[in-house]
């Protein structure tokens, strides 16, 4: 509990992952993705937190999170386990199906994504504080969009000639003159009832942001994968590093 508020994160790891097969049970560093997230989630400076889950539709998911110390009371179903299945309805189930399984309220959700590893315990506990000052709906972590991907920098191909893809880029000079853009990196949400269970939205009008400036991994191909283990298997490469026992 933090601040008077029942806290529960979750990690959500399905099985049926198309980009990576079986990507959260990957290795990286000797441990699989799923056991990173739980690590972190257990670590001293998260003490606070109340419940920790994995939200899977996989038994051996399920079992590789307790070893991580991650609890998983009852298994996502088939139905929100598809490809299409958006987080908002997973994280839906898995607060109503807690609360009802271990009799207890919270008033405060954490997604904790296995496939952004090199999260510290820092990320997620000033996802909570801003919540908490701001009194926000909900907060996530962003990192800034390199400019060389900047929307104004970005072009398409139409009748075969080559098109800036936005008016404005008409007018970009230098990458100093563009305004910054932010993409989510999967390190953290912190979500309240109002937004997630009454609303249904993790993105609303008062949502706020954590940004992280150091550099982080969200995997989703296998590049992605090999760019995370260069950094933590790398001595030096990193600044900070959460490390595993």
């Amino acid at each position: 509990m933090k601040d008077g508020k029942k806290i529960l994160a979750v990690v959500p790891a399905r099985s049926g992952s198309k980009g990576i097969p079986n990507k959260n049970m990957q290795v990286l560093g000797g441990h699989s993705l799923i056991a990173w997230a739980g690590a972190v989630l257990g670590s001293k400076e998260l003490d606070w937190i109340d419940r920790r889950l994995l939200s899977t539709d996989s038994g051996r998911y399920a079992e590789e999170g307790r070893k991580a110390g991650l609890e998983c009371p009852f298994l996502r179903p088939a139905d929100l386990s598809l490809d299409i299945t958006g987080a908002v309805e997973t994280m839906q189930h898995v607060w109503t199906q807690a609360e009802k399984h271990y009799g207890e309220i919270y008033d405060i959700l954490l997604i904790v994504e296995p496939t952004c590893p090199l999260r510290l315990p820092s990320d997620i506990l000033l996802c909570v504080e801003t919540l908490l000052q701001k009194q926000a709906d909900s907060v996530v972590t962003v990192c800034p969009v390199d400019t060389k991907f900047h929307p104004h920098k970005l072009l398409k191909i139409g009748d075969e000639k080559l098109w800036l893809a936005f008016g404005e880029g008409k007018g970009v000079k230098t990458r100093q003159s563009l305004s910054p853009y932010y993409y989510r990196n999967g390190a953290c949400y912190a979500l309240t009832k109002k937004s997630l269970l009454e609303r249904g939205e993790i993105f609303g009008d008062n949502t706020f942001p954590v940004v992280i400036n150091r550099p982080l991994v969200n995997i989703d191909e296998t590049e992605d994968l090999e760019l995370a283990r260069y950094y933590v298997e790398t001595p030096g490469v990193l600044a900070t590093v959460f490390t595993l026992a």
